[in-house]
């Protein structure tokens, strides 16, 4: 049983009967928060159909990134976006968003709990890129609550409030690039992003049944979007820096965590982020038993 009404943690999968996410929806209960599946969006084969708003931007994709996206990486938009659309529509307070390919530590539900307390936007709950971040405060826990300055990648956990997910879902209708990368450019829909560390779910060895599969990318830029590529590029610059200027206070001045701060094996970082999680040693990312016991 849970005492949370106002939270829904919804696992995205293809196949809930597979072990791997059985067991992160059985531990999820078993810390006694509220949970549901959501059947993943297949973009594996061919273009899932759209549904309401949605709109797939190919003049954006190709004038933003060059590339079209692959229709996997369609597939996995889709699921984040329905999976937010449906909780806000159920009238949820907070939306917990994971994959079925993460494992959660054991101090998960304490830890929403005070993130829930705190009313924020958008939580990330585990990260893949090691950023530069403002301390905000130790959380009862001992986890400390963070302000990352750019956006730390992936999409497998993260928290959203109510005023987050609408944010949310008034600017993803318009798709352009993946998933990922849309929480990771939380400036162009005015997003509060923070973080926690260290993180509270991690990222399995072994693949997720929602995983992007190869896939050609066939269509590539005309030349007036190849003109526009760079003028959009500074555009998206100045949103960014006006970003930064405007919330100057909550973002900085800030640095880099000491150690690392997961256990997922593809945390990575440049420059000074890579020596942080090279000087943690070959083993400290997701060499632990729980990882093999998953």
């Amino acid at each position: 049983m849970t005492d949370l009404p106002h939270l829904i943690c919804s696992i995205i999968t293809l196949n809930r009967q597979v072990e791997t996410a059985d067991n992160l929806f059985r531990d999820i209960q078993q810390q006694g928060l509220p949970c549901q599946w959501f059947a993943g969006v297949d973009g594996r084969q061919e273009k899932p159909a759209l549904q309401g708003r949605e709109f797939y931007n190919l003049d954006r994709a190709l004038t933003r990134h060059g590339q079209e996206l692959t229709v996997s990486e369609i597939g996995c938009y889709l699921s984040h976006y329905r999976a937010v659309q449906k909780a806000y529509e159920q009238g949820y307070e907070f939306a917990c968003i994971l994959e079925d390919d993460v494992v959660i530590e054991d101090n998960f539900a304490t830890v929403v709990r005070e993130l829930m307390a705190e009313d924020l936007e958008l939580v990330r709950l585990m990260a893949l890129k090691l950023r530069r971040r403002k301390v905000v405060k130790t959380l009862a826990s001992g986890c400390l609550l963070t302000r990352p300055e750019r956006g730390v990648l992936g999409a497998q956990a993260y928290l959203f409030n109510r005023r987050g997910m609408q944010k949310f879902l008034d600017h993803a209708w318009d798709m352009y690039e993946a998933i990922d990368h849309v929480l990771d450019h939380f400036f162009l829909f005015d997003v509060a992003q923070h973080a926690v560390e260290p993180h509270i779910a991690y990222e399995r060895v072994r693949p997720t049944n929602v995983q992007k599969t190869p896939c050609n990318r066939c269509q590539k830029p005309n030349l007036w979007q190849k003109l526009r590529h760079h003028p959009a590029k500074l555009s998206f610059s100045r949103k960014r820096h006006a970003y930064f200027r405007t919330h100057k206070a909550a973002l900085f001045p800030n640095d880099l965590p000491n150690k690392c701060p997961g256990k997922s094996l593809r945390l990575r970082g440049k420059g000074e982020a890579g020596n942080v999680l090279s000087n943690e040693g070959e083993t400290m990312p997701g060499q632990d038993s729980r990882a093999e016991n998953h």
